[in-house]
């Protein structure tokens, strides 16, 4: 095949391949190289052809392989270019066949098919299957070839279809699967093919994934595992994974790990991605959606039962000519495409000219004001020149400044260290000061503490002399009290003779008078004791009346607080819904503002990780005409409810509680934490007049709120009603057995008009009513405004009450006082009763002690006399203590006088140590107040040399900065004459060169000069002579002026700068150039490709029709084995496929077009000579073959089973699986010939039960 030294050959390349894609190639990275490559064709940026890469790309025989003799490597190559042509040339009659391939691509017709069916079947004579399977006609297996890699080696399922645990151990060459309908055989081809990437749809045994997950309630998830050979040349990876690679597939059905691993062979995992098993599915070329490679009974029924174009198709997809045939018209409009860009380009390149002559006018135009540019930027170094030796004049000043500042400073300087050395030395005074203190202050403490010890004598000799004097005292006392107990004995005698005296004479008289004062004593106490069990009745009662209104006093005054409570409550409501009436959600509660706008930043800053929601009431809303239960249905929801706000996860729930407590949010604002899930589905409300459920009366705008409502409110399963009587009408029932049960889905309480009560059922059937005892109040859909007149409605209602509620304490209040008065008059009143009894008792018990003391009274007065005799002793006792106290007194004083003159002394000699030490004090205080002023004198002198030092300090800044100035502008003035003399050199060169615009293009290009260059620029010897900046500048601007007038008078309608004109000069050039070269290259590349096309499409032709003859020569031979002949017939033009099939090769007569007139068994026998025919063109590593003998007598059943098995032996290298329900048992199992025998299903009889538990297996050996 010739191979084109272009890039758009590689597309060609991989996008038609001949057979299939090399094996080191992915098909995703040709797809990714072709899309390169045509990239590169549409951008005009292609390169030359690669011969590496297109070596790469190029097709080998691997999966598609006509089956040739096997030939030397240096026939390779003529082999794969015309293997139709190699194969023919072996035949004797080479004229004849090359006569029926002329035919054949003329017409395509079927008689021409059956023609060559024909010669084939004479020359294959012999029935015997090993005489065909050895003919030159296909590839014999070397003998001894060991299994090449991607065959099976182990298959483990777990809870997969009804398997719930299998382990099946295949052998790599032959394999029959056997058992029972219902044992699990197809369950083991489902699971290669859904381990291996396949869909659940391709099984044909479930539409999605988790149906094949074994039913059971402990179920969870499915695992497969499929083990494949990486041996041979074509081991995927082999340093990574080993002799042996495990697919494992997992199916989850609650959440988890859904996917694909891949395990080396030890079993450690190696990764996870869908991509590495795509490269190593191809890279082993197994093929899992390929019928033939794993043909199951659907795919069967749908070849021979379908029509003809669905037959074609299956060949051809089967063979996989169909995608090399679609890889290839998307590379012919590749290249149509291309041919159209070409064209395209072609008719560009008129414009493109155009704009290049336009461009080239305008450099033209800038040229002239080129040499007005030099003049300028000569101006413009001068200028710079000149600011430079300005900055360098004003920096020489301030070095001169700078010197003055340092001389002044070291003089300072100086100053300071004479001031400082002065200093040190009046600190020695400071020493004799201090220490002369520091003597007075021990000598001052020394007498201080003899003060104190004298003080401490003089207290211990005195504290004697003051006992004796307070015992003096006390003796003082005690005489007058001895004197006057004297005085009062004396006179109690004189009184006991004056009454002896008197009563002598009067002792009848007194007699009557006790008597009458007896008799009127007696008879108030009788009078007082029969009142005083009525008094005693009285305060009884009355105390009695007073106790039993005190708690309803107490209750009246609690009714009356919590009124009060209430009216500030709403009052603040209503204060907080004025102060806030923009805000609606105040209406909610009177800190939801303030807690939406918190959560609203918290959210801004990304505090929160979830959504928050609330308060809940602002996304509910009231249907239409449904608002008179608007208020029975917020009652119904439960207190705060409407102003919660809802978080999903745990972290958002702490911090919105941070949020209400900064808030001083209490039982108000509270939290629901809430699942994310979608809106519920719930029930509708019953069809009944008049009966509706919170959910069907309130809207809740949002999916996550409503969920929270159903979760928290209940709103699905509370009705609502006009009365009570109307809902247990229409929605309480009776069972058989007399029980209530409530109608309407899953309603569990009914709220009903006017006050918001409910009813519900007991668990018993009873009706159980609770009486609403809170205000329905509506807060959903009314706005501010109306909730503030609400607000003040039930302010005013609480007001009245208020004022009943006062009324009642008042009057309660009142008789409670009145009822307490009554009760203290009563015992006021027993009280002076059982005074004046006590007084009765007293009169009669003094009359009749005095009526005994005076039948006993006697006229001695002896004891009255001792009396006086008696005190008159104490008292002279107590004169005699007194004397002897003034003596001791007497005796302590001169102890007491020596201490006090010692005492005196010291302090007068303290008095002197204190003068002394103030005036020591007072002179240290004076030294250090000079030293003082000394050492500020001498930081005032620090000071001003601190100021010198930072003037100086600002002046070497400023000199540095200045340096900097200098050197900056010393180096813009040598970049500037740089660029003038570059400049002014390059348009001479330019002038004197043919082509200016390059030559100018080189000039700007090279206007950034380096640091050599600049050092190369000296400073002008003229300098000094200079003029000012001013004047220079006055010059540019005036050269910019000119410039100016000159740009507008001649490049009045271009408004680009000369260095842009020239850019889009050189630009369209190169475009204009980049354009015709592309075109060419795209002429040149398109030809060769269209060329390449024509070549590889007339080989896809010859692999066609070399694949269709082989398979019709297989089909014939196979079906020979059982005396049968038959014939494919194609028509590649019409996309049709059609099988002849003669029962009886002897007899023409036993012919069938139409496989559906064929028995069971003889479609079945079809069906396995087809697909042997159609796989001997596949290479895969395994093929799968699911109930191939459905139908099949036992004579013929031997026959298809042996020639199964002598095929699958001949290809050692390649594994076959054929799974039947019919016993095998016969067959005698080898090395390459494994029997597994699936155990059979247990059932049960119950009618519902599960057919089957565990499926196990037994293998016959």
């Amino acid at each position: 095949m010739s191979e084109v030294s272009s890039p758009y050959a590689d597309v060609v390349a991989s996008s038609l391949p001949s057979q299939a894609v090399d094996d080191d190639v992915n098909e995703d990275d040709l797809m990714d190289d072709e899309e390169d490559a045509m990239e590169e064709v549409l951008t005009g940026n292609s390169q030359e052809f690669d011969e590496d890469k297109a070596s790469s790309s190029r097709v080998n025989s691997k999966r598609v392989s006509p089956p040739l003799d096997n030939a030397d490597d240096d026939d390779e190559e003529e082999t794969r270019e015309s293997p139709v042509k190699k194969r023919r040339g072996n035949n004797d009659d080479e004229q004849e066949e090359n006569e029926y391939v002329l035919e054949k691509e003329n017409n395509g017709s079927r008689q021409a098919s059956r023609k060559k069916n024909k010669k084939n079947r004479n020359r294959t004579e012999s029935p015997d299957i090993n005489s065909a399977l050895s003919g030159g006609h296909r590839n014999v297996n070397v003998a001894g070839k060991p299994p090449e890699a991607g065959v099976i080696l182990k298959i483990y399922v777990e809870n997969f279809m009804c398997h719930r645990k299998l382990s099946v151990d295949l052998c790599p060459n032959v394999n029959f699967i056997y058992g029972q309908n219902g044992s699990g055989k197809s369950a083991i081809l489902a699971a290669i093919q859904i381990c291996l990437g396949a869909g659940a749809r391709r099984t044909n045994r479930a539409r999605n994934l988790k149906e094949l997950v074994r039913k059971d309630s402990n179920t969870s998830c499915a695992k497969i595992r499929v083990t494949l050979l990486n041996k041979g040349d074509d081991a995927y990876e082999h340093e990574k994974y080993g002799d042996s690679i495990t697919v494992e597939r997992t199916i989850s059905l609650k959440g988890g790990f859904n996917g694909f691993k891949l395990f080396d062979e030890e079993m450690k995992e190696k990764s996870r991605s869908r991509k590495d098993l795509d490269e190593m599915l191809d890279k082993l070329n197994i093929q899992v959606e390929n019928p033939v490679a794993i043909l199951d009974q659907e795919e069967a029924k749908k070849f021979l039962t379908g029509k003809a174009a669905d037959k074609y198709k299956f060949f051809m997809k089967a063979t996989e000519l169909e995608r090399i045939d679609v890889s290839y018209r998307n590379a012919v409009e590749q290249v149509a495409e291309m041919e159209q860009q070409a064209l395209r380009l072609t008719e560009s390149l008129v414009a493109d000219k155009e704009l290049l002559d336009e461009a080239k006018k305008e450099v033209k135009k800038h040229e002239e004001i080129g040499k007005l540019e030099v003049k300028k930027s000569k101006l413009e170094a001068q200028y710079a020149w000149s600011i430079y030796k300005e900055n360098l004049a004003e920096l020489n000043e301030r070095r001169d400044k700078l010197g003055l500042f340092e001389a002044k400073a070291a003089k300072r300087r100086e100053e300071l260290l004479q001031a400082e050395a002065a200093s040190q030395e009046g600190e020695n005074g400071d020493n004799e000061r201090r220490d002369r203190l520091d003597a007075l202050i021990k000598e001052a403490e020394e007498s201080s503490d003899l003060k104190k010890k004298l003080e401490q004598d003089l207290k211990r000799a005195v504290e004697p002399q003051k006992q004796y004097k307070r015992q003096k005292i006390e003796l003082e006392k005690e005489k007058k009290n001895a004197e006057r107990a004297l005085l009062v004995a004396n006179k109690t005698l004189q009184q006991k003779r004056n009454e002896i005296a008197a009563k002598a004479g009067s002792a009848e008289a007194e007699q009557a008078r006790r008597n009458e004062v007896l008799r009127k004593a007696e008879e108030i106490l009788v009078e007082c004791k029969s009142a005083h069990n009525e008094l005693k009745q009285n305060v009884t009662d009355s105390f009695r009346d007073y106790e039993n209104l005190e708690p309803q006093v107490q209750d009246a005054r609690k009714s009356v607080s919590q009124v009060e409570h209430r009216m500030e409550a709403i009052k603040s409501r209503i204060h907080d819904m004025k102060s806030s009436s923009a805000n609606s959600l105040d209406v909610f509660g009177q800190r939801c503002s303030k807690v939406k706008k918190m959560v609203d930043d918290f959210v801004s800053r990304g505090k929160f990780s979830g959504p928050v929601l609330g308060p809940i009431g602002s996304y509910c809303k009231i249907h239409s005409g449904k608002e008179e239960f608007a208020k029975v249905a917020e009652s119904a929801m439960g207190p705060n409810i409407l102003d919660r706000f809802v978080v999903f996860n745990d972290g958002d729930r702490k911090t919105l509680q941070s949020i209400r407590q900064k808030a001083g949010c209490g039982a108000d604002c509270g939290i629901f934490q809430q699942s994310q899930h979608p809106r519920y589905r719930i029930p509708d409300p019953p069809e009944m007049d008049g009966i509706e459920t919170i959910a069907s009366v309130i809207s809740v705008q949002n999916d996550l709120v409503f969920n929270c409502l159903v979760d928290n409110a209940k709103i699905d399963e509370r009705a609502l009603a006009r009365s009570k009587e109307q809902s247990e009408r229409q929605l309480l029932g009776r069972d058989n057995s007399g029980r209530h049960f409530m109608q309407g889905n899953k309603l569990k309480e009914v709220f009903f008009l006017p006050k918001g009560d409910n009813w519900k059922l007991t668990k018993g059937g009873n009706i159980q009513m609770i009486s609403n005892t809170r205000r329905m109040n509506q807060s959903i859909g009314v706005d501010m405004a109306g909730a503030v007149r609400e607000a003040e409605m039930e302010l005013q209602s609480m007001k009245q009450e208020h004022n009943n509620l006062n009324r009642q304490y008042s009057k309660l209040e009142h008789d409670h006082l009145e009822q307490k008065k009554l009760w203290n008059k009563w015992k006021r009143a027993m009280q002076e009763n059982e005074k004046k009894m006590d007084d009765a008792q007293q009169t009669i018990d003094d009359v009749k002690a005095e009526e005994t003391n005076t039948a006993d009274m006697d006229v001695d007065t002896n004891e009255e006399e001792q009396e006086v005799a008696e005190a008159q002793e104490d008292l002279d006792r107590i004169n005699e203590n007194i004397e002897k106290v003034q003596e001791a007194i007497a005796e302590k004083e001169p102890d007491i006088v020596d201490v006090k003159a010692q005492l005196e002394e010291v302090t007068e000699r303290n008095k002197k140590v204190l003068a002394d030490l103030q005036d020591a004090e007072n002179s240290l205080t004076q030294y250090h107040e000079e030293l003082a002023r000394q050492h500020d004198r001498i930081e005032k002198k620090r000071q001003k040399l601190e100021q010198y030092n930072q003037i100086i300090e600002e002046h070497s800044k400023q000199i540095f900065a200045a340096e900097v100035e200098v050197e900056k502008h010393l180096m813009v003035a040598k970049k500037l004459t740089y660029i003038h003399q570059v400049v002014d050199q390059r348009r001479k060169e330019r002038d004197a060169s043919d082509d200016n615009c390059e030559s100018l293009q080189t000039s700007l290009c090279v206007m950034e000069p380096t640091d050599e260059d600049l050092e190369g620029i000296d400073v002008p010897g003229d300098l000094q002579q200079m003029q000012s900046p001013d004047y220079y500048k006055a010059r540019v601007e005036r050269a910019e002026d000119r410039i100016q007038e000159e740009k507008e008078r001649r490049l009045n309608s271009s408004r680009d700068d000369y260095a842009t004109a020239l850019d889009k000069y050189v630009r369209a050039k190169e475009i204009f150039a980049a354009k015709r070269e592309q075109i060419k290259e795209i002429h040149t590349s398109s030809s060769s490709m269209r060329s390449d096309m024509d070549v590889r499409k007339a080989r896809w032709r010859q692999f066609r029709d070399f694949i269709s003859d082989y398979s019709g020569i297989k089909f014939d031979e196979t079906l020979n084995i059982k005396g049968s002949s038959g014939t494919i017939e194609f028509d590649h033009a019409n996309g049709s496929l059609d099988l002849i099939v003669q029962k009886d090769s002897a007899n023409e007569n036993s012919q069938q077009k139409d496989v559906k007139a064929l028995s069971g068994g003889e479609r079945s026998f079809t069906t396995i000579a087809l697909l042997l025919a159609l796989g001997e063109m596949l290479e895969t590593p395994f093929r799968v073959m699911d109930e191939f003998d459905v139908f099949l007598d036992p004579v013929t059943r031997k026959l298809i089973i042996d020639t199964l098995i002598q095929v699958g032996q001949s290809m050692a290298h390649r594994q076959f699986i054929f799974i039947t329900p019919q016993d095998v048992s016969n067959v005698e199992s080898s090395s390459t010939l494994k029997i597994l025998k699936m155990r059979p299903p247990e059932r049960r009889e119950v009618a519902g039960g599960h057919t089957q538990q565990t499926l196990d297996f037994s293998q016959i050996e």
